[in-house]
Parts: structure tokens; C-alpha cells; sequence
């Protein structure tokens, strides 16, 4: 039995302000290619299928694309919501979608029921758990001793995945998979990753988890194995979405026989356009010529200008029809000073609210009341209004 792990398509999302669709649907067609050409029997999606939780409809067909392309295949598909998705609107229709080989696993109000997954003669059990917002699920039970425990992601994930593995029927053992989207503590995130939870309650600890033959994790975008191992891993989202996602993407494919699993290969993904940071003058920019090979890229260009130059963004997509995203750094020690398409364009900014982002940029903190007071009286008295 074949089965490839797969996660965090965000369907919808946009690159900074730039259009993905068609990065997106490149994917997809790849990615059934692959399922045809490696015998994939059944497809993991182990959640954020879409990157809101009211799609625009550009995104609903394009799922509706992919999944008729990989069911085209002869594999079935089986997904879970995560925290970007509404488990109410993925989970729509899912009696019927499984009807037609795609399995939706998107009740967050009752604990999971495992689904065997059975073709020629190998079986797999699958615990598919939907993403838990521990407060819209019901409350975690009790601790041991009667006292109330607390609303985290990891105590409702606790009651969930436990519930499931005690419906597993002891005298029928079958190797068995989990699905989870969930921040497993020791994990490496990337930038684009919603944080959860505040104060570190949206952390699970890998034990939740263990004992399964195979966990199938969703949430942060850089590929990782949990404690090196093999059978307890990210497969990562299958394109960049933010300046941090340097990494190679990839899905996973998985072997299994009735002993367990037999072997995982990584599958490097070769579409979608790869990130690059650059940094120096503007004029290093324009004419190095070693930056040529990053003509291609999503570019974010790091200044190190001394003055603010004239109309640099417009200067940088003349080389690089791909920069997105720019940033003075002038005094090189990381202080930085936003300018371009990821936020408002600076002339149309405030002068005030300019210069309060830069000190909170340079000091790591806003400026206080006195402190704004005082920015506000030097613009006064040089420009007459502060927001000139």
C-alpha cells in the first residue's frame, strides 16, 4: 500500500500581494501526476486545505480541480481542516464526498473515529483528527484528580486522540496512521504560520502522539521529522508562502505492508517560484551581476543605504519582476525600516505613524506616550502638521 503525506496547500493565498493561483494549480497537476506514476493508493491532507476560512470561489473550484484530478487517478483522498479552514464548510457534504473517495474528517464536537482503509489485501487504520480550537470544542475532561483542566490545544488533543485509539479493536491489529494539525514542541516554524494560542498554550508535546505507526502532521511549512524520526513528521506546505520558507518543499510517500511501515521517501516539489533575501545599495542591486540567478525568485531586497533612495521598489522590478517585499537596513545591525509592497507604501503614510514604526523597529518596543508626544512637536515644528 502506497500513501503520500501531504499538507498546508492554502489554497487562496496570496504571496505578499501577488496572485498564487497559478503556482497553486501547478502543484496540484503534479501532484496527481505523481500519484499516477508512484501507484498512490490514498492521499493525506493533513490540514489548512484552504488559507481562510470563507474561500473566495477562484479558491473553492481550484480545489474542486485538484481533488476531481487526484481522484482521477484511481487513489482516494483523505483530509482533515486545520486552523485556517472552517471545519463547517470543508466538512459539507462529506457523507456524500465519500461516496465518491473523498474522506473529510472535519467533526471537531465528537472524538475521532478511526477509518480502515482497506485495498487488495492490506489495511491501514486511520485516526484523522481535525483541528481543535480548544475553545469552540468541548471542554477538556477532568484531570485524574476530579479538578478541571485547562483550555489548551494539547488537553483537548489528549482527549481526542485517546478516545480514537480506544475504539481501535485490540483483537484486529492493523498498522496505524494519525493525522494532526498541531504545533508538536521541538518543531521548527516558519513566519507565515498563524500562531495558534498566546503563551505557548497552542504546544503539544510529541508523546501525545506516539504509538501510532505512522503520525501525519500539518501546520508549520518547513519539512521536519520529530526527534529524527522517520514516522513522526511535517511534510511541510508544497510552496513558500513568506521570506522564511527558504527550504526545499516536498510530500512524503509512504510504504506500507501489514507489518507497518515499510519505508517513507521525500519527493522534492519542482514547481512554484523560490524566495531569495537580498541585501546591499540599491545600485549593488541593480547592476551585480551575480544576482542574476535570482531573477526568478520572490525577491525581498534589504537596502543598506544610508538615504532613502528614489523610488526603489519601481527601480528593483525593472530587474527583478518578482520583488515583493523591501526594507532599509542602513546601519547593517538589523534595524530596519519597512518600505514597499508588504505594507503601505511610505508616502502615504503619516510622517508620524513612519517614524513611530521606525523606533519601534529599532528599540523592540512602541514608543510610550511622552515619547509620541515629542515626535508630534518636532513634526509641528518643522512641518506645521503631522500629517502632512
Amino acid at each position: 500500500m502506497r500513501i503520500l503525506h501531504t499538507s498546508d496547500w492554502h489554497i487562496g493565498r496570496r504571496f505578499e500581494r501577488e496572485s498564487l493561483e497559478a503556482d497553486q494549480r501547478a502543484f496540484l497537476h503534479w501532484l496527481a501526476d505523481v500519484v499516477a506514476g508512484e501507484r498512490v493508493d490514498l492521499v493525506l491532507v493533513a490540514g489548512d486545505v484552504y488559507d481562510r476560512s470563507q474561500p473566495a470561489e477562484d479558491a473553492v473550484a481550484l480545489l474542486d480541480e485538484g481533488l476531481d484530478g487526484l481522484r482521477a487517478t484511481g487513489a482516494q483522498v483523505a483530509l482533515i481542516p486545520g486552523n485556517h479552514d472552517s471545519a463547517r464548510r470543508l466538512g459539507f457534504g462529506a457523507g456524500r464526498q465519500a461516496l465518491g473517495g473523498v474522506h473529510v474528517f472535519a467533526d471537531d464536537q465528537r472524538p475521532p473515529v478511526p477509518w480502515v482503509f482497506a485495498i487488495r489485501d492490506e489495511r491501514v487504520a486511520i485516526l484523522a483528527v481535525p483541528f481543535l480550537d480548544p475553545y469552540g470544542v468541548p471542554a477538556p475532561r477532568q484531570a485524574p484528580d476530579g479538578s478541571p483542566r485547562s483550555r489548551t490545544h494539547e488537553h483537548v488533543l489528549v482527549d481526542a486522540v485517546e478516545s480514537g485509539r480506544g475504539l481501535l479493536d485490540p483483537d484486529d491489529p492493523v498498522p496505524t496512521i494519525c493525522v494532526a494539525h498541531a504545533y508538536v514542541s521541538g518543531a521548527e516554524e516558519s513566519d507565515s504560520e498563524r500562531s495558534l494560542s498566546v503563551g505557548g498554550t497552542d504546544r503539544v508535546d510529541p508523546s501525545v502522539l506516539a504509538g501510532f505507526d505512522y503520525v501525519a502532521l500539518g501546520h508549520l511549512h518547513r519539512p521536519q521529522r520529530i526527534g529524527g524520526d522517520d514516522a513522526f513528521a511535517y511534510s511541510g506546505s508544497p510552496l513558500p508562502y513568506s521570506f522564511s520558507e527558504d527550504q526545499p518543499k516536498s510530500v512524503r510517500l509512504l510504504e506500507f505492508d501489514a507489518r507497518g511501515l515499510t519505508g517513507v521517501r521525500t519527493l522534492p516539489v519542482p514547481v512554484g517560484r523560490p524566495v531569495v533575501t537580498i541585501t546591499g545599495t540599491l545600485d549593488e542591486l541593480l547592476t551585480d551581476a551575480s544576482h542574476d540567478r535570482w531573477l526568478g525568485h520572490w525577491v525581498a531586497a534589504r537596502l543598506t543605504d544610508e538615504t532613502v533612495r528614489t523610488q526603489p521598489m519601481e527601480r528593483l522590478r525593472e530587474r527583478f519582476p518578482h520583488a515583493v517585499n523591501l526594507r532599509y537596513v542602513p546601519s547593517g545591525d538589523g534595524s530596519a525600516v519597512a518600505y514597499g509592497a508588504d505594507g503601505p507604501v511610505l508616502e502615504e503614510q503619516p510622517n508620524e505613524e513612519v517614524i513611530v514604526e521606525f523606533l519601534t523597529e529599532l528599540r523592540g518596543r512602541p514608543p510610550v506616550d511622552s515619547e509620541r508626544a515629542l515626535v508630534r512637536d518636532a513634526l509641528n515644528s518643522t512641518l506645521g502638521t503631522v500629517d502632512r
